[in-house]
């Protein structure tokens, strides 16, 4: 949230680092329990257009739990920037942290 604020200042904003905190742990709750059920909704759109679909789903869950948390600001294009890096960053990580048995 600080990286896309810093990057795209008019369409993501927050009021403290504990409100950017508070966002993680609903953003980790909605990834949990409502990303599934609309992946598995959107299966068919998201196959039409060879997994891109995919992005606005998770621009939709960045949306979502921006507007549930008081204290953060966020367009949709702010939250479909958003997902994209969450996604950069979750590859990345993964990719390095691989540990294969």
């Amino acid at each position: 949230m600080i990286i896309i604020a810093a990057i795209l200042p008019h369409q993501v904003s927050y009021d403290n680092y504990t409100t950017v905190a508070i966002f993680a742990v609903v953003l980790t709750a909605l990834n949990a329990l409502v990303r599934p059920v609309l992946k598995l909704i959107t299966l068919p759109l998201t196959c039409l257009t060879f997994g891109l679909f995919a992005l606005v789903v998770n621009g939709v869950v960045f949306y979502v739990g921006g507007r549930l948390v008081s204290g953060i600001t966020i367009t949709f294009l702010g939250a479909l920037v958003g997902a994209i890096i969450a996604g950069l960053i979750n590859g990345a990580l993964t990719r390095a942290f691989d540990v294969r048995h």
